[in-house]
């Protein structure tokens, strides 16, 4: 066991290396080895101790009970009216302002390659209905990071379980001349506030075309809804560093991934292990499409007693 302030890292084969949180459960850094024998820490913007002033609570973070936004901060759900606290005006954000990123996480570390971390969230917690246990639990396999969350309900409850990292492949500097593969040919489009219109659009033609790896570029904060939908453990995004070739592949279980390219970010910004520009990091989030509590027409968010949510996240990692 540990305190909120202790960190714990594991170690994967040929030097990989992560540092976590409990707070948030937490991904601090990660520590890839080059190929000339040295290293690069390649997760950006993350604290330790996301309460600091100054640091970003996501970064790194486990964004929950319902990862993204909540249009209102209000949902309806088996015919009873929801309302949430507001945290990005007017709508509900990663589950409002004291979500899972901001809780102490109960630490249960299970060898030097694996650690679990397990969160009670009680019934009205953030306005949402049910207890909820989760668990995350970080591991090495191979050059793979993976995460595992599983929760359970005695309510029926939205969730939408995502973790909130960035990543920089040259571990500084801005990341809008990565480049980025992304297997979906439809998004959704959203309002000024970043809510989805409910519309399932075609990326042809369109600004959002990544089906074929190519630079980022710009900014972008938009769901991407993913081919292969929610099921096996399949291709969410590729993203790679031009001029080494470093390359990481991300997997997961669930239909969507937003890409966000940390606009918000500057050098005022609180996080030991890198330093932090504007665009510094970008941001893949698998997950449900926002707001789906919301919207009957994507993929449901819905969790019921007797059912058990699963999300698996695989971060690989290449050409290092």
């Amino acid at each position: 066991m540990t305190d909120q302030h202790k960190l714990v890292t594991i170690k994967g084969e040929g030097g990989l290396r992560a540092i976590l949180s409990p707070v948030g459960a937490k991904l601090v850094a990660l520590f890839v080895p080059t190929r000339d024998g040295a290293e690069v820490q390649v997760v950006i913007g993350s604290s330790a101790h996301p309460n600091d002033e100054g640091a970003d609570a996501s970064g790194g973070a486990i964004c929950g009970r319902v990862a993204n936004r909540i249009a209102g901060g209000v949902f309806e759900l088996d015919g009873q009216r929801f309302e949430l606290p507001i945290n990005k005006a007017p709508n509900t954000l990663h589950g409002g302002p004291i979500g899972f990123s901001r809780r102490e996480w109960t630490v249960a570390q299970v060898d030097e390659s694996r650690v679990e971390f397990r969160l009670l969230s009680a019934n009205g917690d953030m306005g949402f209905p049910g207890n909820l246990d989760v668990v995350a639990a970080y591991g090495f396999d191979g050059a793979s990071l993976y995460l595992d969350m599983t929760a359970e309900t005695d309510r029926s409850t939205p969730i939408n379980l995502t973790n909130h990292v960035y990543l920089n492949l040259s571990g500084a500097g801005s990341a809008l001349g990565h480049q980025v593969e992304i297997p979906a040919s439809r998004y959704t489009p959203s309002d000024e506030m970043l809510i989805p219109t409910g519309e399932i659009a075609d990326v042809t033609g369109t600004r959002f075309d990544f089906r074929r790896l190519r630079t980022i570029g710009e900014d972008y904060d938009i769901n991407f809804c993913l081919d292969a939908g929610r099921g096996p453990l399949h291709l969410a995004a590729r993203l790679v560093e031009p001029e080494t070739r470093r390359t990481m592949t991300l997997s997961t279980t669930e239909p969507g991934v937003q890409l966000y390219t940390a606009t918000h970010f500057s050098e005022a910004l609180i996080s030991p292990f890198s330093k932090v520009v504007k665009n510094g990091g970008i941001a893949l989030e698998p997950q449900t499409y926002p707001n789906a509590i919301n919207e009957p027409g994507f993929p449901s968010s819905v969790l019921r007693p007797g059912e058990r949510y699963s999300h698996r996240m695989e971060w690989a990692f290449s050409g290092f």
